[in-house]
């Protein structure tokens, strides 16, 4: 289990696309699609909806939101 993962996760969800948390990471999209893919797997539940206007929680997501965002406050 990566801390950078959760914080990929949390940037995907304040920009809403995998493209917009790639640019602001400095990461390539593929990289940020494989980083949420690994972790939806490590946490065995889908965290994000996608669909062409960029992404959205499930409701697993919104569940386990606020422990990543815990969890990654407390990494800092």
């Amino acid at each position: 289990m990566s801390i950078s993962k959760y914080q990929v996760f949390l940037k995907v969800v304040s920009c809403g696309t995998f493209t917009k948390a790639a640019e602001a990471l400095n990461f390539t999209q593929s990289g940020i699609s494989h980083a949420i893919t690994s972790l939806e797997s490590e946490l065995g539940i889908t965290l994000l909806s996608r669909n062409r206007g960029g992404v959205v929680l499930t409701a697993d997501g919104r569940a386990v939101l606020p422990k990543i965002e815990k969890l990654c406050a407390a990494h800092h």
